[in-house]
């Protein structure tokens, strides 16, 4: 019988990381040309000279130049340089510390000059020491080594005062603060690297940082009260996250949503190389060889294996095919390019009702920054993930990357699929088979064509309707609980729910005009009978649409498009808002329950729409379709009453808190689960 497989990266040979390490030494020279000074700060003034004799360096001596460039603490920060966006003390620190590793080197012909003062300790890549420059003019590498140019004058760098650190063979061992390490924390440090080093990349490492996070290439990190094994474990992901990105063993795909961090798969698929290496010496091997199960159970549905990753792959699950991963998981496909914001939110809702149920949820959501910003219509930074589990991005609704991740998820049993798509979407999801489990769809644009598209690929409603699928859509006519294209496709069970709104992002602290009128939108809007309503008022009216009329009043402001936090603030510093519709359209019901939120005043067309959300007289006035006397009536009897504004607006925030909750409506839609 043949032995277990192994892994040229199981460990990797001291030729392989040393391959490694001088191929992305190399790379991240190539990518200096492209720095510019200003991203040095106060240190540009020394990038041009380097970049000048970085050729003759190479010539002399290049191994020692990689080495340099190779180091812990250097070479993260030379390959973000070119992106202009370091942190300001790792880039010092990397700075000084590549300067005192080329000091010394025989091709500078002139010295290099590093301008001072310093703030950041180092670790001396000559020594096994803490150094702290402090308050000096600069530091200089030169041929014969590295000066310190001080006020008071040059002063070799052994001259300087340093800190000692405790070693292991080549390795420093430092606390992560660049402090000594505890004696009792270096010592267990040196047992765990007596008895783990040739399980090592290369069977070394340059340092030992005694604190928690990942490691850097060349290093390993070791918890003050941590499983030793984590030493080994650490070094090891930190040499396959390097050798990934030179021979990947994933294709493009998604990435693990783990404690609200994004994880890419390529850092999941070495954390599990990591602790493969380090389980002969894991104080709990049960639980090591789930943790590893997991993270491959996460990694086959992030991207499509190549044929280095699939026996890579094979030999990690030879090591834990007993041990398949527990716990419960919904997939949330919620795929809206045109209402992608208030997607989000319908998504963060159902991640919340998850993460109640301890569920992991897998998403496949529209990509907020490739031709939309999702921070630009939010007014803040993008809040992170809810739930653990997984997430692809997608550009479009037919974007060919979802059904290539609805392919790999086909895989995985759930306990829910909850649904926002189109009709090529919902069939792509129908085909996989995912519908089989609990499907719980909201019905926002996937009754526009779901029959035509059925019709397409020869899909018999019958089988439809035999799914366990639930579906909600917004309001219609009275008596009508689904669209009569959903029935005809084969969603026949659920009903119709008003439209939800996150009622936290919908507050303001905008103060209200009280002679400012505010009417938005462009979906069935009636704006000719609205701009003759307002001619003439005494009211500074502010319009928000692309379809405006090409002559309006002066007393309009008028902006065509406005980020969804701006159009709230612009909403709530109104006193009413005016919301005119075209009859027979079911128009105006999104800005309705924005008002009705925001505790603004409302005057809107009569329509069977709006009325399922408000009453005239109680929590708005209505007007009827086409009548402009009416509405400028309307308008002008709410600005001058503001005894019935407060009424109309306390009765429309008890309305719409208790008909378009979002999460009371995502409550609802798990509450049919079983």
């Amino acid at each position: 019988m043949s032995g277990p497989r192994s892994h040229p990266w199981l460990p990797p040979s001291r030729e392989l990381t040393g391959k490694i390490a001088r191929l992305q030494a190399t790379a991240a020279l190539r990518g200096l040309t492209d720095v510019r000074d200003a991203a040095l700060g106060a240190r540009g003034a020394a990038w041009r000279p380097l970049m000048s004799a970085l050729p003759n360096l190479l010539r002399t001596d290049p191994r020692r130049v990689l080495e340099a460039v190779a180091r812990v603490d250097v070479l993260a920060v030379l390959q973000e340089l070119p992106t202009g966006r370091v942190d300001p003390f790792r880039l010092e620190r990397a700075l000084t510390t590549f300067w005192l590793a080329l000091a010394g080197h025989p091709g500078l012909a002139t010295p290099l000059v590093l301008p001072g003062p310093f703030t950041q300790t180092v670790v001396d890549p000559r020594a096994p020491r803490l150094l702290v420059l402090a308050d000096v003019r600069g530091l200089a590498a030169t041929a014969q080594g590295a000066v310190v140019i001080a006020r008071s004058g040059h002063r070799p760098i052994d001259e300087v005062a340093g800190t000692a650190l405790p070693t292991f063979g080549e390795a420093v061992i430092v606390d992560e603060r660049f402090a000594p390490p505890d004696a009792t924390v270096a010592a267990r440090a040196r047992a765990a690297l007596d008895m783990m080093s040739a399980a090592l990349p290369g069977g070394r490492v340059e340092r030992v940082t005694i604190g928690t996070g990942d490691a850097a290439y060349g290093e390993a990190r070791l918890a003050a009260a941590g499983d030793p094994a984590d030493l080994v474990a650490s070094a090891l992901a930190a040499f396959v996250r390097a050798a990934i990105v030179l021979a990947p063993p994933l294709g493009a795909g998604g990435v693990l949503i783990e404690d609200g961090r994004r994880v890419s798969a390529a850092a999941v698929l070495a954390r599990a190389c990591g602790n493969a290496i380090a389980l002969p010496w894991r104080s709990d091997p049960e639980s090591a060889r789930t943790s590893i199960a997991r993270d491959l159970d996460e990694v086959a549905v992030l991207g499509d294996a190549t044929p280095a990753g699939a026996e890579l792959l094979a030999v990690l699950r030879d090591l834990v095919a007993a041990y398949p991963p527990a716990g419960e998981r919904a997939l949330l496909v919620n795929v809206d390019p045109d209402d992608f914001t208030y997607s989000f939110y319908f998504g963060r809702s159902v991640e919340r009702r998850c993460r109640e149920r301890g569920w992991r949820v897998d998403r496949i959501a529209i990509d907020p920054t490739d031709g939309r910003d999702l921070r630009w219509e939010l007014g803040e930074p993008v809040p992170g993930p809810i739930a653990d589990g997984t997430e692809t991005l997608v550009r479009s609704a037919d974007d060919p990357v979802a059904a290539v991740a609805l392919r790999r998820l086909s895989s995985r049993r759930y306990s829910a699929v909850v649904v926002n798509v189109r009709p090529r979407l919902f069939y792509d999801l129908l085909a996989t088979g995912l519908l089989r489990a609990p499907t719980l769809v909201w019905d926002r644009h996937l009754h526009d064509g779901i029959d035509a598209e059925g019709k397409r690929r020869r899909v018999d409603p019958s089988g439809v309707r035999s799914l366990p699928i639930t579906v909600w859509g917004l309001h219609e006519m009275k008596g009508v609980e689904l669209r009569q294209s959903l029935v005809d496709a084969g969603l026949v069970r659920g009903g119709p729910w008003p439209w939800p709104i996150d009622l936290e992002f919908f507050r303001s602290t905008a103060t209200p005009q009280p002679d400012r009128i505010f009417a938005g939108g462009d979906s069935g809007r009636d704006w000719p009978v609205f701009v003759e309503a307002i001619r003439d008022l005494p009211a500074t009216v502010h319009l928000v649409t692309g379809n405006a009329p090409a002559a309006l009043p002066a007393n309009v402001e008028l902006e065509r498009r406005l980020p969804l936090w701006r159009f709230r603030d612009a909403l709530a510093g109104a006193v009413v808002t005016a919301i005119p519709v075209v009859p027979g359209k079911a128009a105006g019901v999104t800005v309705l329950p924005m008002a009705m939120a925001l505790g603004v005043a409302i005057v809107a067309t009569r329509t069977p729409w709006v009325e399922q959300y408000v009453s005239d007289g109680e929590e708005a006035l209505l007007v009827p379709p086409d009548d402009v006397a009416a509405f400028r009536a309307a308008l002008v009897r709410l600005m001058s009453d503001r005894d019935l504004r407060a009424r109309l607006v306390a009765n429309g925030r008890r309305r719409v808190a208790a008909l378009c909750d979002l999460d009371a409506f995502t409550r609802e839609m798990f509450a049919t689960l079983r």
